[in-house]
């Protein structure tokens, strides 16, 4: 097999080397011919297919391209020429027939799989492409994506600086608001407190008025009715302040727990003179009753 294997490369080498450009060289069509002619005698080397074809796939392009022309594949049949001049009989020419064709189809399946492997590559190649297009279009768009989860990270701090600079405005417009409120409402109550001591104050000159109307002479008794009437409307007029007093706290003051107390020592004094204003008037009354009448 091996010395079949190598007869098939020494006669595929010469048909290669075939001087397409000078193909009237006499010497050289003799060799042809003789080649032809011995190698229509070897029925083992024309009908081995299998060696034929491993041939012909190991050959290099160039020598492929020249085969391919010799045998007519790509031009002129040279080989089918000197075969048809060959003297050999119908056994001969049968078995350079199978050559012939053995080779012409070795060639046709080189071609074929080159084709395929030739698309299949640029497949390959258009796929290798469109994978990197792919993989490029994927890094940009996992860079958008990381962009816009930054952009969003963002948003979402500026959402809470927001939201923590509007609970702080809304803290301080609320703190604003009640001291507003509580400001507006001390005026309300300073302002009604000054209205309440007006009309009590309006009210006490007019029943001085009143007392002091009917006074035409000033007598003991005169002056000691004006006292117990002055000591008793001091002690009034304070209960009244201290009865504001102690409404305005029920009303502005939120702690249940804190009592409004008034100075002891002013109230002890405010006591001390209505009671002595009211005894000095019950004696002065009671001495003008006594001893001047």
């Amino acid at each position: 097999m091996e010395k079949q294997e190598v007869s098939v490369k020494e006669v595929l080498e010469i048909f290669i080397r075939y001087p397409i450009y000078d193909i009237d060289n006499a010497e050289v069509n003799n060799k042809i011919q003789k080649l032809i002619d011995n190698l229509g005698k070897s029925e083992k080397i024309c009908k081995n297919y299998s060696v034929i074809s491993k041939t012909i796939y190991s050959l290099n392009e160039i020598d492929f391209a020249n085969l391919k022309i010799f045998f007519g594949i790509e031009s002129e049949d040279h080989f089918s020429q000197f075969s048809n001049s060959s003297p050999l009989g119908s056994k001969g020419k049968d078995n350079l027939q199978h050559f012939w064709r053995h080779v012409v189809l070795s060639c046709y399946q080189r071609q074929y799989i080159e084709n395929i492997t030739k698309n299949v590559n640029e497949n390959v190649r258009k796929t290798s492409e469109r994978l990197e297009n792919i993989g490029s279009n994927v890094d940009k768009v996992s860079d958008r994506i990381e962009k816009i989860g930054n952009e969003v990270d963002q948003a979402s701090k500026d959402m809470g600086n927001v939201s923590k600079n509007f609970t702080d405005v809304t803290q301080k417009a609320n703190q604003a608001e009640n001291k507003v409120n509580g400001i507006y409402s001390e005026f309300v109550g300073i302002l009604g407190v000054f209205t309440a001591l007006s009309f009590a104050l309006m009210g006490s000159v007019q029943v001085f008025g009143n007392i002091l109307k009917n006074v035409h002479t000033p007598t003991l008794g005169n002056i000691g009715y004006v006292l117990v009437v002055g000591g008793i409307y001091l002690l009034l007029i304070y209960l009244v302040i201290m009865t504001l007093f102690i409404g305005m706290k029920k009303v502005f003051n939120t702690n249940e727990n804190f009592k409004y107390k008034f100075d002891p020592k002013f109230t002890k004094h405010i006591r001390c003179t209505s009671f002595g204003l009211v005894v000095f008037g019950i004696v002065l009354v009671a001495i003008h009753e006594i001893f001047l009448t």
